[in-house]
């Protein structure tokens, strides 16, 4: 299972607070400080969080008194496995997948020459990426609090985690 970091997930958290706030008013600003209250995140992480949303492009930061960040991007624009690219880097289900820029080339797997698993595995983890790929960040910023019909999970899925 590809585990999503605490820094992608308080971007997420920002990325949704900021599109609420816009939804009722689109000058106004975000704070880290209002972030890291509102959600009982640590204050520092939650601002490098945002300096590092500001430095991919998705939010733009406003200095003086008022100052604090807004939404410079359409998240309808980015996809998921963009997203966790531009936070965390390439992902891959295993570490010697393409994805993985450089790692096959670099010998970090030892099992690579009788791995019979490789290609089956490469498979598997540009299927996630495709998956990832198919979900909007828009449809998780602009989510309703009960869950996700826009995430077209199987019913089974759907039923599973609304219980």
């Amino acid at each position: 299972m590809i585990k999503i970091n605490r820094t992608t997930e308080y971007g997420l958290m920002a990325l949704r607070h900021m599109t609420r706030k816009r939804q009722r008013d689109p000058l106004e600003v975000t704070s880290a400080r209002e972030v890291a209250d509102v959600y009982g995140l640590p204050f520092e992480i939650t601002a490098k969080t945002l300096q590092r949303l500001k430095d991919t492009g998705l939010i733009a930061s406003a200095q003086g008194a008022k100052g604090g960040y807004t939404l410079s991007s359409d998240l309808q624009g980015i996809n998921l496995a963009q997203f966790l690219d531009l936070m965390e880097g390439p992902q891959s289900v295993v570490a010697c997948s393409p994805q993985q820029q450089g790692v096959e080339d670099s010998g970090q797997c030892n099992y690579q020459p009788r791995c019979e698993i490789k290609h089956m595995m490469n498979g598997l983890s540009h299927r996630v990426y495709l998956f990832l790929s198919g979900i909007r960040l828009a449809e998780l910023t602009d989510l309703p609090e009960g869950l996700s019909k826009n995430l077209n999970l199987d019913p089974r899925d759907q039923e599973r985690l609304n219980s």
